[in-house]
């Protein structure tokens, strides 16, 4: 049995040599933790080093044990436990109804590129089209006196908006060849 993760977006940097995971195992832990831990989502490296994050924050890589099912008597990190059930990895405990959304895995209420300098500027200079969702939108001056700059105004996103970045959803976007690409992508320009 295994358990469905979550794109690895937080937890992780500048990783191109390795390979987001899909499925885990439902409980893991090294041998110095005191209880069982639910993986968030995880990753292998080029060396072939799988590293799980956990839902309570640490992550556990290389010498781990995994496990099915709990046995009566071991503990399990009620952070993990609670947050996993809450966003749909395992199931509800009886009688309760936990709520946890990770709010990276949603489409985004306001356009990434929305407040910022992601814009293809057109004639007349009073309107851009935003590089991330492709939109139309006015071009103000923003960011006060210490950080003077001409902007695309917030916006929702439009029909056309990027794909999310496996590892880092929509969070470091730049410009490359008249789009909006994340900073890892091989070949983008920073």
């Amino acid at each position: 049995m295994t358990v469905r993760l979550l794109p690895p977006v937080t937890g992780i940097r500048d990783r191109s040599d390795a390979h987001p995971l899909e499925e885990a195992p439902p409980l893991v832990r090294t041998r110095a933790m005191s209880r069982w831990h639910r993986p968030r989502s995880g990753y292998r490296e080029a060396v072939g080093r799988v590293v799980f994050n956990l839902w309570c924050g640490p992550y556990v890589s290389g010498d781990y044990l995994t496990r099915t099912i709990p046995v009566t008597g071991e503990r399990i990190c009620g952070t993990c436990e609670g947050r996993a059930a809450g966003a749909g990895q395992i199931p509800q405990p009886e009688g309760r109804e936990l709520v946890f959304n990770p709010r990276e895995l949603h489409r985004p209420r306001y356009c990434p590129g929305s407040r910022t300098v992601l814009y293809q500027e057109q004639p007349g200079g009073r309107v851009g089209r935003c590089l991330v969702c492709s939109t139309y939108e006015p071009v103000r001056a923003m960011g006060g006196p210490y950080d003077p700059r001409f902007a695309i105004t917030q916006h929702p996103p439009g029909p056309g908006l990027v794909s999310p970045c496996p590892w880092h959803r929509w969070k470091q976007l730049v410009a490359h060849d008249a789009h909006a690409v994340c900073a890892c992508t091989r070949g983008a320009a920073s």
